[in-house]
């Protein structure tokens, strides 16, 4: 993880050559900078696109995204009254440069950047290596994974000079894949930027938001490691930048979790959304097209049917909050279907058991989208939350990877060794879930 670190140095606006004494102080989380006095010229100014600085080391810095976050009032009383006072100010900060005076985030090109994530040694320990060598051909993007005495990391080198804010795109890409292989989030600990000439080295820090301790991990900790797809590396990653786009909303949801707390109905909500997207975005073909012919026989028996039954509109309504519900369990039959019997198994057991598990999952989502109108079996405790949201997460999770490209057996096999939630309480969810109370759901709601 990378250390806090401060650096002190001179700072002062590209439109305004005033160079104030401060300190740059740089945590994960917060990147804050403090001034003995003010570099702005208009107290009513709190955001400033650039600033300024240098080192006592002589190092250049730009500060990218500034947002006063401290302004004694005596400065607005006497610029109204014509006269400035020198009175210290702080600016929060999204991003630094190390390494020259640059006038915006797209202004300067780089044809190469360097990154290292989190946990990479956890994810890949094998030294003198270059694990990933692929071309993303529509980016003209070449990405190299490397692990060894002079490189750790990923690097990557555009054919043309690119913005920073072009290569932070893709590394967010690369992190996501990373965060959904190991089970768990992760951060940068190194970017670095090179221009052509001279092959000059730029570092970059950014802001990390975790509302949640990034944990210490340990290899047997990692999901997917390298050594279990060293010999598809390129073609899974390949292929998550070619589903990137389709898979960004879901992953979205799917990530959200580690980084902010949320009630367990909200995650439980999450976890249902996430199946509904994947099916259908990455399950198009699966859905039934009415036909022009059909579409007019379905209108005709409308009609016929509105001058024989007074009260058709609400009977309409009905049906269509039925067929809404009956979408929703489609989903899951469809997807539970693609899984083999020992995966399907391992995560919630026979296929009665599955049955009861995606009906109850489908009707308690159905009752917290309409709260007090399902009067059918649902999940409310605790417990029940928190174990079908476990067996949802864990789901999901072989869904992705099996998309991906990772084999569902190494899946299955890496998800049985686990030492951590949610494949550990797995088990426990079974016994709970499968009990003799539930499964009389299946029972109860066939004899209906």
């Amino acid at each position: 993880m990378l250390e806090e670190f401060h650096i002190k140095g001179y700072w002062w606006l590209p439109t305004v050559n005033k160079k104030v004494e401060g300190v740059l102080h740089f945590k994960q989380e917060i990147i804050q900078l403090e001034l003995k006095g003010s570099i702005s010229e208009n107290p009513n100014v709190n955001i400033q696109e650039i600033i300024w600085g240098k080192a006592e080391s002589g190092e250049e810095i730009t500060l990218f995204n500034t947002i006063r976050t401290l302004y004694d009032m005596r400065v607005l009383d006497n610029y109204k009254q014509g006269s400035i006072i020198d009175i210290p100010e702080s600016y929060s900060i999204n991003s630094f440069l190390i390494g020259g005076l640059h006038e915006e985030l797209q202004s300067t090109k780089f044809f190469s950047c360097t990154f290292l994530p989190s946990h990479f040694n956890q994810w890949i320990p094998q030294k003198d290596k270059t694990f990933i060598n692929i071309f993303l051909d529509k980016e003209r993007l070449k990405i190299k994974g490397e692990n060894n005495d002079y490189q750790r990391g990923f690097l990557l080198e555009a054919e043309e000079g690119q913005s920073i804010t072009w290569y932070l795109e893709y590394i967010s890409k690369i992190k996501k894949l990373l965060m959904l292989m190991s089970g768990h989030p992760n951060v940068n600990e190194r970017i670095e930027f090179f221009s052509e000439k001279g092959k000059r080295k730029c570092t970059y820090f950014i802001i990390n938001r975790p509302k949640k301790k990034l944990p210490n991990i340990q290899m047997k900790q990692c999901l997917i490691r390298y050594i279990d797809i060293e010999k598809n590396a390129s073609q899974i990653f390949s292929k998550w930048f070619t589903l990137y786009d389709d898979l960004k909303i879901l992953t979205g949801i799917y990530f959200s979790d580690w980084y902010m707390d949320k009630f367990l109905e909200m995650k439980f909500l999450n976890a249902v959304q996430v199946v509904e997207i994947f099916h259908s975005w990455m399950r198009k073909d699966t859905k039934k097209v009415i036909s022009p012919e059909s579409y007019t026989k379905l209108e005709m028996a409308k009609q016929l049917l509105k001058e024989t039954i007074p009260n058709y509109n609400e009977v309409l309504k009905v049906n269509l909050k039925e067929d809404k519900k009956f979408i929703l369990q489609n989903r899951f039959d469809y997807l539970f279907k693609e899984l083999d019997e020992k995966t399907k198994d391992f995560l919630i057991g026979n296929d009665a058991e599955i049955a009861v598990f995606t009906r109850q999952a489908v009707q308690t989502r159905n009752r917290f989208t309409h709260y007090g109108k399902e009067q059918q079996f649902t999940l409310s405790s605790s417990k029940e939350l928190t174990y079908t949201i476990y067996r949802l997460k864990a789901f999901i999770t072989v869904l992705l990877l099996k998309e991906i490209g990772v084999s569902e057996f190494v899946v299955l096999h890496r998800m049985m060794n686990r030492l951590d939630i949610p494949y550990t309480e797995l088990q426990a969810a079974k016994q709970f879930l499968n009990s003799e109370k539930y499964l009389s759901f299946l029972n109860s709601n066939n004899s209906n």
